[in-house]
């Protein structure tokens, strides 16, 4: 079955030390099924390679590696569908960041399954009614 994917997993696909057995499962799940996420998925997936960078936990070449594969492995990307007030209203009610509202929204609206790798997005997914992928 399809699955939204968050930015979190998806570094898990391709920086090992971010890996887990939940994400190793996912990625072999999208070899043979389509993944969507988010017109944000690209801003957060290449913030959270920064990020390992600037903490020396990965170099720029593995950075630039890691951005290679997931270019190739892209998920079906969508524009953000929600409306502002939708997303604000979603992350009040669940207490997460717009961003993360944002995964919940498109999940919410292709009626899939979440893979998320974030404690408040996990929660969130459950009490929206929102299986985890």
């Amino acid at each position: 079955m399809a699955f939204v994917l968050d930015a979190a997993i998806a570094v898990g696909w391709v920086v090992a030390r971010q890996s887990s057995p939940y994400s190793r499962r996912l990625r072999l799940r999208a070899r043979g099924e389509p993944y969507h996420a988010p017109s944000l998925w690209r801003l957060e997936t290449a913030n959270a390679l920064r990020s390992l960078e600037r903490r020396r936990a990965i170099s720029a070449d593995a950075a630039d590696t890691a951005v290679g594969i997931l270019e190739r492995m892209e998920p079906v990307i969508h524009e953000t569908a929600s409306r502002l007030g939708e997303l604000l209203r979603l992350a009040r009610k669940y207490d997460l960041s717009a961003y993360d509202a944002a995964y919940l929204a498109l999940a919410l609206e292709l009626k899939m399954p979440l893979a998320c790798g974030d404690g408040p997005l996990r929660a969130a997914s459950g009490r929206a009614g929102i299986r985890l992928a």
